[in-house]
């Protein structure tokens, strides 16, 4: 009987260890997409075994939501999540993509260590191609009411408004993007403002539609965070090497 009761005392022990106390919410969704966090407990620690598990129940919900693309935060324990500012740490963002393929195409970006990544992400192509296709405009319009984490952002135009706004212009095809450069976690106001004048650069950038016109070619207003500026003749900030005030 003590054998017994040792060995039912060892299985639950084993159950308790693999078991995961981590909260996952969804504070941006609408019919086809979310914007998911996920607070790690006290005991876990971020690792293949824990990113998996995550992964797999992004991929249900997905499903059960009928959901054609999520990204999911990972923040550890005692996080205020998305309720912090942008500067929060993160472990890393976890996203999820299936527009009728019949398979999930998974991307995970370890480099995400900032709430200043918490959004759907796409490319700026990827985006373009949205904008393009004209069956995909009720998506897009979807799209542009929940964060929008875009990289490969083409800058083509760079400068300040008459209140002193910093802005930069992105154009190709169907879609025409206009950023106010509010803030950013790795770069400095000069680091930013250095894009005007120089030519073939590219950001990435956490975005917030704030009006948007349909006509094509689409026109998107956003205020945006600046996660990685890149340019022929500009060496990149060390990620935290400065942060705009």
């Amino acid at each position: 009987m003590k054998k017994l009761a040792a060995l039912l005392s060892a299985a639950a022990l084993i159950f308790c260890s693999s078991a995961w106390s981590y909260q996952i919410t969804a504070p941006y969704k609408s019919a086809h997409f979310a914007l998911y966090q996920v607070v790690l407990d006290a005991h876990e620690r971020f690792d293949d075994s824990l990113r998996f598990e995550i992964t797999r129940e992004l991929q249900t919900q997905n499903r059960l939501n009928k959901s054609y693309q999520s990204s999911a935060m990972i923040f550890p324990y005692g996080s205020q999540g998305l309720k912090g500012t942008i500067g929060t740490e993160a472990l890393g963002l976890i996203s999820i993509s299936n527009y009728a393929t019949g398979n999930d195409q998974i991307v995970f970006n370890p480099n995400a260590k900032s709430a200043s990544y918490a959004g759907l992400y796409f490319s700026f192509d990827l985006l373009t191609q949205f904008a393009d296709n004209k069956m995909l405009n009720p998506l897009m319009q979807e799209l542009l009411r929940l964060p929008l984490a875009v990289t490969d952002i083409p800058v083509s135009a760079a400068g300040f408004d008459s209140k002193g706004n910093f802005y930069v212009t992105a154009r190709h095809g169907a879609i025409l993007l206009d950023l106010r450069l509010d803030d950013s976690v790795y770069y400095t106001r000069q680091d930013i403002y250095s894009l005007k004048g120089r030519k073939n650069c590219t950001i990435d950038a956490l975005i917030f539609t704030e009006r948007a016109a349909a006509d094509l070619p689409l026109f998107i207003s956003a205020r945006a965070a600046v996660n990685n500026i890149s340019c022929p003749d500009m060496k990149a900030a060390a990620p935290h090497e400065g942060a705009a005030d």
